[in-house]
């Protein structure tokens, strides 16, 4: 009898062991269906989102080049027109110059110079125009890639396109050193520097290689900051 019952036993806990084992299993497999399962879904939204966002990102960045070549080429040409006009400006401050240090050197009261001259000189400096288009690309870059670099670089270049623009009308035009004396003395008259066109336009050069840099580096690069929900795809 006691044999017997120590057979049972033995069937019964083989038998919870086996049911342990088959329940374990049966936990193994229904979470690793759901784990796959998981994946399988996960998998089905980053390609449905991959083939959802990848001709959107491929239309921004072609709107995005459009835009950049724009602002590019309308510097470009900007530049181009205005070396004429910083040339002539620079003739202009050196002459002024010239006219002070000859009056200083004579002791002669700086009378200025005929208004004919003047306008000769103001109609070579204003056929650049005012960079007007320049600031108008300068905005579309802006609203294409705001917060970037290359918005960053096209507003600089845009700064030194005014900045070189002001100077340019400048031109010629001289400082009183102390309102405490005659402003017709030459002593008291800070003349123009010629120089300062032509170093305004080489640093608007600068600027505007700086951002042929720029734009480049932001078409070459995935860029993904600024995809939709780049934040929430994790």
């Amino acid at each position: 009898m006691a044999g017997m019952d120590g057979e049972v036993t033995a069937a019964l806990i083989g038998g919870a062991s086996g049911l342990g084992g088959a329940l374990l299993g049966g936990a193994a497999a229904v979470w690793g269906a759901k784990h796959q399962g998981r994946l399988a879904v996960q998998a089905a939204l980053e390609t449905a989102r991959s083939a959802y966002l990848g001709p959107l990102d491929t239309a921004r960045r072609s709107a995005q080049r459009d835009v950049f070549a724009t602002f590019l080429t309308v510097s470009q040409e900007w530049a181009r027109a205005a070396e004429a006009a910083t040339d002539a400006a620079r003739q202009w401050d050196a002459h002024v110059a010239d006219a002070i240090q000859r009056c200083r050197a004579e002791g002669h009261d700086y009378m200025g110079v005929n208004a004919e001259l003047r306008q000769h000189w103001d109609r070579r400096i204003e056929r650049c125009g005012a960079p007007q288009r320049v600031t108008e690309a300068a905005q579309h870059v802006l609203l294409e890639a705001a917060t970037t670099d290359v918005a960053r670089a096209a507003q600089n270049v845009e700064q030194h396109a005014i900045r070189l623009m002001s100077l340019l009308r400048d031109a010629g035009a001289t400082q009183i050193a102390s309102d405490s004396q005659s402003p017709d003395d030459p002593s008291n008259l800070v003349p123009p520097y010629p120089g300062r066109s032509p170093n305004q336009l080489r640093a608007l050069k600068e600027a505007i290689e700086a951002f042929t840099w720029a734009a480049a580096a932001h078409l070459n690069s995935r860029d993904t900051d600024n995809r939709p929900d780049a934040s929430n795809s994790a």
